[in-house]
């Protein structure tokens, strides 16, 4: 792919006669996120600045944009949260699924501090250098120093997590995780009593339900 293909754009005016431009932007290096700002707003303004970052980077930009608001609302810039604090206790965590609400229950239990997917690892390149793919182990746990992966999910979800894994590994071998396989985790919860949670089936197995019917007796 030699040209870029425009996904998504959303303008908004800055200045007198400024607008910014953040458009989701696929080209021969792959999906990346571009902020641009042009004076006027004709389809040929001039442009003033250009940066574009990996779409695979897109947990990285999420959180420092969270850190942004809470250095805004302790400065009393968003009318709905009085301080940094009133902000952060609004912020409930979102799980991916219920396996990981229940692990960390479990960490909880135990006063184990953990963070949520704390930061993105780019772990893959293209030829010139561009982050293709990256990699947000789901838990940290900053006593320890090491994080944690839960692979609770259908066999092909998991192919593609040990994947991921591996490649951390090789490219930060001095950076410790450990991967919890589905049995390893259903194990953990009958340790706690905890009900582990019923995998749902996916499109895939729904299809072949539909498309094998079962004999009649």
């Amino acid at each position: 792919m030699s040209a870029e293909v425009s996904i998504f754009e959303k303008r908004f005016t800055i200045g007198a006669n400024t607008e910014a431009t953040i458009s989701l932007l696929e080209s021969k290096h792959g999906l990346f996120l571009q902020l641009q700002t042009q004076k006027g707003a004709e389809t040929n303004a001039e442009v003033e600045s250009k940066t574009s970052i990996p779409a695979a980077l897109l947990p990285e930009i999420k959180r420092a944009i969270s850190e942004v608001e809470k250095i805004l609302s302790d400065r009393g810039e968003l009318d709905d949260y009085d301080n940094a604090q009133a902000y952060q206790l609004s912020r409930k965590i979102a799980f991916a699924n219920e396996s990981e609400h229940e692990f960390a229950r479990i960490l909880d239990f135990y006063e184990i501090l953990w963070e949520y997917e704390p930061t993105t690892f780019p772990i893959a390149w293209d030829d010139e250098g561009y982050v293709r793919e990256s990699f947000t182990p789901d838990f940290y746990l900053p006593d320890y120093g090491i994080f944690i992966e839960l692979t609770t999910m259908k066999q092909s979800l998991v192919t593609k997590k040990n994947r991921k894994v591996r490649l951390f590994e090789e490219h930060y071998p001095n950076i410790p995780i450990k991967l919890f396989y589905g049995k390893d985790y259903k194990a953990l919860l009958a340790k706690f009593g905890i009900p582990a949670p019923e995998a749902k089936p996916g499109p895939e197995e729904n299809m072949a339900r539909q498309e094998s019917p079962e004999k009649e007796s």
